[in-house]
């Protein structure tokens, strides 16, 4: 399993070892930071981050908003910009309503 954080184009950025999502949001940060100042078009995707497998299998196909990552402790880093922290049971919860 790969630590490795890829741009859209397969570029390798940035690496989360799956411990903190308070670290994936800030090394996500730091890689915005960097793809702007290269003026860059790549862009990051939610759901190639490393450690994909730590999301629980009901929330493998969420679609209600942007899920990042679930760290160790069951904290998943969300939201269009990554900037997010929610436990998993807050997720979870989310995923089984309804939403049109």
């Amino acid at each position: 399993m790969s630590d490795d954080i890829k741009t859209s184009e397969g570029r390798v950025v940035g690496n989360w070892n799956g411990v903190s999502a308070n670290e994936l949001m800030q090394e996500l940060t730091r890689i915005r930071k960097h793809l702007a100042d290269e003026k860059s078009r790549e862009k990051l995707n939610p759901r190639e981050m490393p450690h994909r497998e730590q999301i629980p299998d009901a929330l493998q196909n969420f679609r209600a908003y942007p899920l990042w990552a679930c760290d160790k402790e069951g904290t998943c880093l969300v939201g269009a910009g990554a900037n997010r922290l929610e436990p998993v049971q807050k997720v979870l919860a989310f995923s089984l309503v309804e939403h049109h």
